[in-house]
């Protein structure tokens, strides 16, 4: 067990922890954060320094070169991309991935709000009509380090790189520097497009197997947890169970937190580990069911309300039949799959043929080890390929994923790794070099990044409204990056893409906030429907709603103004610790 568990023990222990105090009567204070933090680290970390010390560090991946290599590539992109994962430059927020201008929103409310200590399980904060939810983990670490003094645009970019780390190294562990490369240079056959012009840029972002790094590990905070642990585990079980090495295996307690905590921070990647699970103990050796079952009974509990808590068990309406995936109507779906994936998917059908064929004795175990690993990959996969599991068909990249970083390792320890190294380098090159050249061009394209909002604004708004309860609902513009809703405060509906693909129905409300917001006749009642307490009027509602009578002016008191805009108590009742301005 290496320093790496202990650390992502540490956040999974703090996260549940904090969930605990947020539901008691003391709630999720700046006290109680200290508290879920310090007990966090020494309730799995105590255990594990002392099987640390025995076992000492797991030893790196063979070939050295190739493993220093791939170091160098990964920590460079992470330190382009996280260190301008939110910045400041001349008053003006900005992100530096065009993919993260909504995401990295959406980050900042949750922490902000969940730092405000909402009663738990706390409301949604972009959807006044609906509980949070939403894999809350990782925001939930970061809203208790703002609590003990790490502003949420700090603790974003620690636990990035932090969470980049634990990557790299459960990466390598997991299948050595072929690993690595995989992960960072997935991709098919548009990199190739290259040699037309010699120009780099990402020519995958428009397609829908896009770079893994880029629209993925760095608009997806979850993953930054879920992709370490979740790698640790299936090495874990692979180790264990199909090669019988048990000198670097978890501690019991050790693989139930975070298998069962993995919902709260990456809910499909908790169904992808409970599908290979679930495969294991119906196809894998009889002799494992024991250690599955303690797995399961010991983590069903908590896995369960986990799940609960971020799906309420309420929202599988938008699992349908979607043949091709994201192909279009026209598009050829040979061409489709072909482009996007490239060399990856023949290599694949190859290697299924390969063990498909009978085995030989001296072969067979080999090729059984193959089989447990890359047949439920291989149904996952093809799951994805016919079958949408959320309302937007692309977040079947988040199956689609784990399903690619288990079929590369096997491709690698069922081919690749056994052949002379001149045919070992082209394919490799096939396989890499369009992820390659997509993530060095996305890395490269606009150093400047994209604005989100300006920081005195921001500053301006959390203070005016730092008074208001956490439970207070405003009506403003729907937007991912309103200054009321980043930082930390419920508004009526946020930005539709979001509520949209989190399969909420947002409709019916969308009209009724713009009425109320044009002070149409009935707007008193229309405000009472939405449950709204306060209206915001800033420049942003200047700007969507410019016919506006704005009645509340001359029937609602004036709580709060400033260069960034006014806001309205929509209840008329004082507010005891907010003065005007």
């Amino acid at each position: 067990m290496n320093l790496s568990i202990i650390v992502l023990c540490w956040i999974a222990t703090s996260t549940i922890l904090g969930i605990l105090f947020g539901y008691s009567p003391l709630g999720l204070t700046t006290s109680t954060a200290i508290v879920a933090l310090l007990l966090g680290l020494l309730l799995p970390g105590i255990p594990a320094l002392e099987r640390l010390r025995k076992r000492g560090l797991e030893p790196m991946p063979r070939h050295r070169f190739f493993a220093y290599v791939a170091s160098i590539v990964f920590l460079a992109f992470a330190a382009r991309e996280f260190s301008q994962v939110i910045f400041v430059a001349r008053d003006q927020i900005r992100v530096i991935s065009p993919n993260n201008l909504g995401d990295i929103c959406l980050h900042l409310t949750h922490i902000n709000y969940l730092a405000t200590n909402p009663n738990f399980w706390p409301q949604n904060p972009i959807f006044a009509f609906d509980e949070l939810r939403y894999p809350i983990g990782l925001n939930l670490f970061n809203a208790e380090l703002k609590l003990i003094g790490v502003e949420p645009m700090l603790g974003i970019i620690l636990v990035a790189f932090l969470g980049s780390l634990l990557t790299l190294r459960a990466l390598f562990l997991f299948n050595g520097p072929f690993g690595v490369a995989a992960f960072l240079f997935n991709g098919g056959l548009a990199g190739f497009l290259f040699f037309e012009s010699f120009y780099l840029k990402d020519y995958q972002a428009d397609l829908a197997w896009k770079s893994i790094p880029l629209a993925m590990f760095v608009t997806q905070r979850g993953l930054l947890y879920a992709v370490p642990a979740g790698l640790y585990l299936l090495r874990h079980w692979r180790t264990m169970l199909l090669e019988r090495h048990q000198e670097y295996s978890l501690p019991l307690w050790a693989e139930c937190l975070l298998y069962g905590t993995m919902p709260l921070f990456h809910l499909h990647t908790f169904l992808f580990l409970s599908f290979f699970l679930l495969w294991w103990f119906l196809f894998g050796d009889s002799n494992w069911r024991g250690h599955l079952l303690r797995v399961v009974l010991v983590s069903a509990i908590p896995a369960t309300l986990c799940v609960y808590a971020v799906t309420g068990f309420a929202k599988t309406g938008a699992i349908g039949w979607k043949p091709d995936w994201m192909a279009g109507p026209k598009e050829a779906p040979w061409w489709f799959w072909l482009q996007n994936f490239g060399l990856f998917l023949p290599a694949c059908i190859g290697l299924l043929i390969y063990l498909l064929i009978p085995a030989k004795p001296f072969t067979r175990d080999a090729k059984q080890k193959l089989r447990l690993l890359f047949f439920p990959a291989a149904v996952v996969f093809a799951a994805c390929s016919v079958i949408k599991f959320a309302p937007w068909e692309w977040d079947n990249t988040k199956l689609f994923f784990w399903a690619y970083l288990v079929m590369m390792f096997c491709l690698w320890e069922g081919f690749i790794v056994k052949w002379h190294v001149l045919l070992r380098a082209p394919v490799i090159f096939g396989l890499f070099f369009s992820g390659f050249v997509s993530l060095v061009g996305g890395v490269c394209s606009n150093p400047e990044g994209f604005g989100i909002g300006l920081e005195s604004e921001w500053n301006q708004v959390a203070d005016a409204t730092r008074a208001f309860p956490p439970a207070a609902v405003f009506a403003t513009y729907p937007t991912y990056n309103h200054p009321v809703l980043v930082t930390g405060h419920r508004v009526v509906m946020g930005f539709p893409g979001h509520l949209w693909s989190h399969g909420l129905n947002y409709r019916p409300v969308e009209v009724k906030l713009v009425s109320l917001m044009n002070s149409d006749t009935g707007w008193e009642q229309t405000a009472k429907e939405l449950g709204v307490d306060y209206l915001f009027w800033g420049p942003l509602e200047e700007t969507n709603y410019p016919g506006s009578a704005k009645e509340w002016e001359e029937r609602c008191r004036l709580v709060a103004a400033g260069p960034w805009g006014r806001i309205y108590d929509l209840h008329g009742a004082p507010l005891s610790s907010q003065q005007s301005k």
